[in-house]
């Protein structure tokens, strides 16, 4: 009896199924000779293939992470297709792995997804390398502590032209905030002057950052792991993201060209004082023949795009969750206002120069970075190489995710973290240096952190205590005058907004009013 087939078809099987094996034993083999007998961290089930696909939340993922973190461990390790994945929740290990190891963990996830959304010119999402070194270091010239003192006369400016707005269309909060914040940027950057509100820039320096707004877990999933899907036809069931990542790139490209070549002209025909943007400084460098000037132009186009959107869309979402926690925390604004009055006085606005004796105010700038995250989940690392944190094999290309949003709300950290409390960062009439900062991680970590962060501190600074000052924040109202009760939730997604921000806003007093409309006769450039 034959016992065993020889039919070509069944040997075929099974020297399959015997390379697989084998291939598999390989795999493992070299697995182990890299993990040198160290296990990944802790996470959930892994299957054959997918991994933990299953177990990786999709809405507002933060949440989902926070309670892996909570049930496994500050270290979380997950794969999907056989892509690791590392999620931190404590800011020892972001520091132990984030900061003291930043030459193994600063580069970025590769996807298509960042050049389709109209982000290549982003050195936030760049690979680390010398092409991101150029970036970040034309970047920090421009934006580093010992710049920000030539950038007052601007903050001021604007500022004092928002409040005069805001008096006079209360009810235009949220346009009138983003045409504050882009406002600043646009002067400071290009001497780009931003008069009125409805102006068509200030709606094409929202939307530049669009495509990441419009990012979908799946299309986010797809196109990391499945990088081929951005070759299928717009016309293809399923592949709409083309149209949507076009639509998204329109105002990106807008804002590495257009404004640009206006700030060049402005610079070269202008006699102001006021005129010495960042571009202007860039075009004097530029004429260096030394220099490389196409690929220094090149550079000076991104870092000057970028400055405008990143930094404007996320301070944008930090003072809209400023309005709206002072809204349901009066007992906030009457300790914010009763400091003020005390070392500014009625008589003028707050300035730079009141910033050391206003505790209390710059404790609220804090607790508005704490209480209303803009990137919960940060910008995702990724490891060079093979490395080890607290015991645990981390493999390189591993995605390093920091949860920032779950420590900040991490009771361990700071008592009560749903209230909007200022006092929890005061200890005897001053900032506690014991109280984990929120600046710390809500602007990046290690060689990544962002490097605009003292030019956003300056302006969240300035705009929380003048507007705080002359104004009083309150419920929104219905049609009977009977405040309407509002329950703070953030949108999903990469950057995060307040759901519903409404809020009344009228001024202090008829003092206050007079106040407003004077000081926007000095504040004009």
């Amino acid at each position: 009896m034959e016992l065993i087939s020889t039919h070509p078809l069944t040997l075929s099987w099974v020297f399959l199924a015997v390379l697989l094996v084998l291939l598999h034993l390989r795999s493992a083999m070299k697995w182990r000779a890299r993990a040198r007998g160290r296990s990944v961290p802790p996470g959930p089930r892994r299957f054959p293939v997918i991994g933990s696909m299953l177990s990786v939340p999709t809405w507002k993922p933060w949440k989902g992470f926070r309670d892996m973190l909570a049930k496994y461990g500050d270290i979380v390790y997950l794969e999907v297709l056989g892509a690791p994945m590392v999620v931190l929740g404590s800011p020892e290990l972001i520091d132990e792995f984030l900061e003291k190891r930043s030459a193994n963990t600063s580069d970025r996830i590769k996807t298509p997804l960042i050049s389709l959304a109209g982000q290549a010119y982003n050195f936030a999402f760049m690979p680390y390398g010398q092409w991101w070194r150029d970036h970040r270091r034309m970047f920090w010239q421009h934006f580093n502590p010992g710049r920000m003192s030539e950038y007052w006369h601007v903050e001021r400016a604007v500022t004092r032209k928002f409040l005069v707005k805001l008096l006079e269309k209360p009810t235009a909060l949220k346009r009138l905030v983003q045409f504050h914040v882009a406002a600043i940027t646009m002067k400071v950057t290009y001497g780009i002057d931003i008069e009125d509100h409805e102006d068509e820039l200030v709606t094409i320096v929202d939307e530049s950052f669009m495509g990441l707004r419009l990012v979908t877990a799946t299309m986010q999933f797809l196109l990391q792991h499945f990088p081929f899907v951005q070759h299928v036809p717009p016309w293809f069931p399923g592949a709409s993201f083309h149209q949507l990542m076009a639509r998204a790139r329109v105002p990106a490209d807008f804002m590495l060209d257009v404004p640009f070549n206006q700030g060049r002209e402005i610079a070269t025909t202008s006699t102001n004082d006021y005129s010495n943007s960042v571009v202007a400084q860039l075009l004097g460098k530029l004429e260096d023949p030394q220099g490389d000037a196409a690929r220094q132009e090149h550079i000076a186009r991104d870092i000057t795009s970028i400055a405008v959107t990143g930094g404007s869309d996320t301070t944008y979402s930090t003072i809209m969750g400023f309005f709206l926690a002072i809204s349901l925390h009066p007992q906030v604004m009457a300790k914010a206002q009763a400091e003020l009055d005390a070392v500014v006085g009625p008589d003028r606005l707050p300035d730079f120069d009141d910033r050391d004796a206003l505790v209390y105010l710059n404790a609220t700038v804090k607790e508005a970075l704490r209480w209303h995250n803009v990137v919960p989940l940060g910008v995702t690392h990724c490891t060079v190489n093979d490395d080890e944190l607290c015991g645990y094999f981390i493999p390189a290309g591993t995605a390093v995710v920091p949860n920032v949003w779950a420590i900040m709300h991490n009771p361990q950290y700071y008592t009560d973290p749903g209230a909007f409390d200022p006092d929890r960062f005061i200890r005897n009439g001053k900032l506690d240096p014991e109280v984990l900062d929120p600046m710390k991680l809500a602007f990046g970590h290690g060689r990544r952190i962002c490097p605009g962060r003292h030019f956003a501190d300056l302006s969240l600074f300035l705009t929380i205590a003048c507007v705080l000052h002359v104004f009083d924040i309150g419920p929104p109202l219905d049609g009977q005058g009977h405040p309407i009760k509002i329950q703070y939730e953030s949108t999903h997604g990469f950057l995060v907004y307040p759901e519903d921000c409404r809020c009344t806003v009228k001024p202090r007093s008829a003092r206050a009013e007079s106040l407003i409309r004077g000081s926007a006769e000095s504040g004009v450039l």
